[in-house]
Parts: C-alpha cells; sequence; structure tokens
C-alpha cells in the first residue's frame, strides 16, 4: 500500500462528477482538465517564488499545445481539440491566443456542487485540510515551462529549462502555502455564482467565460461588465427604434437580441478577446478604459444589428444606407 500513495497520481476534482452542470461532460475530457489543473500548480509554484512568467493582469495561465496533450494520453490532436472545446464551454478553461502559435490557458476551479444534490460520490465529496504538494516536474513538458523539483527524483538537483540554466535552492520547500478563504471571499464566490447563473441564460458558455477572466473573478468587475454590455445593446436598440420604419417592425426586436440575433451572441466573445487585447495588451495607453470598453462594444453591437438587418430582409442600396446612418454614433 505505501508503494502505491508515495507514486505520484493525477487527481480529478469530485465536483467534475457531483455537479449537474458538468454531467455532459466526458471522462477524457476531464482527464485533460486535470492535466491542466496540475499543470497549473506549476505555474503557481514559479508565481509563489517570484517569478512572474506565467502570470499576468488576468492570474495564472498555462502553455499546454495540443499536440503536447496529445502525446501524453495518447490521442489524436483533433481528439484533444474537441475535448478542450468541452471545457471551453463548460467555463473550466478560457483559451486566448498568444503570439501566432501559443495560447494561453486559464484553468478555472469547477463550480462547488449544489449542497441539494443527490452526490454520486458520496463518499469523496470531502475537503482535505492538508495543503496539497506541488506537482512532479517529470508530468510536464520542459519545453514552453520551468517546473518545480521533482522530490521522488534523487537525480534530479537542479530545476533547469531550455531558456534557463537558474535552479532553485535546495532549502526551498516546494509545498505551496493554500490560505483559507474569508467570508468576504466566500461571499464575493457565492455573488459570482448567482450573477453567473443569470448571464447563462443569454450569452453562450464562452462568453461567459471571457467575462470572467476580464472581471478576474471578481463580483463587483462581472457586474459592471454586464451592465455595460447591456447598456451598450439598449442605447444601439433606442437608435434603431427611434426610426418610424424600423418602430413597430418585428425585425427589429429579432435584431436587437441575443437570442435571436447570432451574430450578437457569437461575435460577443470576439469582441471581449479584441478589448483585452487592446486594453491590457495594446502599445498604446488608453487614458479611459471604461469609456473605452463601452464604446467599442456599442459600436460592435451597432454593426451587427445592421448586418443582421441586411442579411435577413430585402433591403435597398437607399435602405442599406439610411440604416448605415440611423446606426453611426
Amino acid at each position: 500500500m505505501k508503494s502505491l500513495t508515495s507514486r505520484a497520481f493525477l487527481p480529478i476534482n469530485t465536483d467534475l462528477f457531483n455537479n449537474p452542470k458538468y454531467q455532459e461532460l466526458s471522462c477524457d475530457a476531464m482527464v485533460l482538465y486535470s492535466l491542466y489543473s496540475q499543470r497549473k500548480e506549476v505555474s503557481a509554484f514559479h508565481s509563489q517564488t517570484g517569478n512572474d512568467t506565467f502570470t499576468d493582469s488576468e492570474g495564472i495561465f498555462i502553455y499546454f499545445s495540443n499536440d503536447e496533450a496529445a502525446k501524453i494520453l495518447r490521442m489524436s490532436v483533433r481528439k484533444i481539440s474537441t475535448l478542450r472545446s468541452q471545457l471551453i464551454d463548460c467555463g473550466l478553461i478560457s483559451v486566448v491566443r498568444h503570439g501566432l502559435k501559443n495560447f494561453k490557458i486559464y484553468v478555472n476551479t469547477p463550480e462547488t456542487t449544489p449542497a441539494e444534490t443527490d452526490l454520486v460520490l458520496a463518499w469523496a465529496n470531502f475537503d482535505f485540510e492538508k495543503p496539497i504538494k506541488s506537482v512532479p516536474a517529470n508530468s510536464a513538458s520542459t519545453k514552453s515551462q520551468k517546473l518545480p523539483i521533482n522530490q521522488s527524483n534523487n537525480n534530479q538537483t537542479k530545476l533547469l529549462s531550455k531558456e534557463s540554466n537558474e535552479s532553485v535552492p535546495q532549502n526551498q520547500s516546494n509545498t505551496p502555502v493554500t490560505p483559507k478563504k474569508s467570508e468576504k471571499d466566500g461571499l464575493n464566490d457565492l455573488s459570482l455564482d448567482s450573477i453567473i447563473t443569470r448571464l447563462k441564460d443569454t450569452f453562450s458558455l464562452p462568453v461567459v467565460s471571457r467575462l470572467k477572466v476580464l472581471a478576474n473573478n471578481s463580483y463587483t468587475k462581472l457586474k459592471w461588465f454586464s451592465d455595460t454590455i447591456f447598456k451598450a445593446k439598449s442605447q444601439v436598440t433606442k437608435k434603431l427604434l427611434s426610426d418610424a420604419r424600423w418602430l413597430y417592425n418585428p425585425a427589429s426586436q429579432e435584431a436587437t437580441r441575443f437570442e435571436s440575433n447570432d451574430l450578437l451572441k457569437r461575435g460577443l466573445e470576439s469582441a471581449l478577446l479584441q478589448i483585452a487585447e487592446i486594453v491590457y495588451k495594446g502599445k498604446e495607453k488608453i487614458q479611459n478604459k471604461a469609456k473605452f470598453i463601452y464604446v467599442y462594444l456599442r459600436n460592435f453591437m451597432a454593426n451587427a444589428v445592421k448586418q443582421y438587418l441586411i442579411d435577413n430582409y430585402e433591403l435597398t442600396e437607399d435602405d442599406e444606407i439610411e440604416l448605415n446612418v440611423l446606426l453611426s454614433f
């Protein structure tokens, strides 16, 4: 028994089995998520030791290519891509392009199983008070990340990578400290769950996931983003209905609703990614970020509404010109 418990393992969060939200998630997707989650511990380890290589304004992230995951899990790259999409749809990860070929992956914590749920893994649904030790270095590739020392390998004495020969001091602990959540943090999580549940009724899961990343899991910031989106849509709707032709036209309601205008629903994710790139990674400093985000969202929605009407209704060239003028700000 001792030989089994002393070996490295890949844990799977029991909420992925117990929480009804993840009932459509395949076991393969759970394993891939666990692999991502374990790699995140590596990034967290470096962050705690003062290395911010894998930390940005959005939080801790990982680099983990589909090719690398396919090799580890003995699957095709196409299969990994499908599984990763499942995780994005469930809000378990967020993926942001970084450069031409790389992607930053932000690994989110699974939502806690509701108290009234009948547990399928009732015997495993408890919390460990002791902090979990950081992952062994040989469980992740060194091509894109520097990994902590694997204490189970006596031959590995230094932390090395192709990019650097830096080493971790021998007396440095490998175990990250996991602080207990305060009452304030707990209330923030509950508030987040509440607003996220409401947002899922309107937006797609990828959009909700992007919003969580942009808000850095802050209820106040997430609510601001939500209010700003609906404020921008309301402004576009008001502008469209100011014209007598569209005031009582059923097409106006179709064009200005996320539920019926797919250009709004799908395009919002791309708009949020562009906002993140411009505001947080752009070369030019934006003085008023709140105003910029609002204007960007409003203009995106105006174009989406206009394009929907052009694509779905027979408009003359003069009609299109009038619509362009009407929805210009």
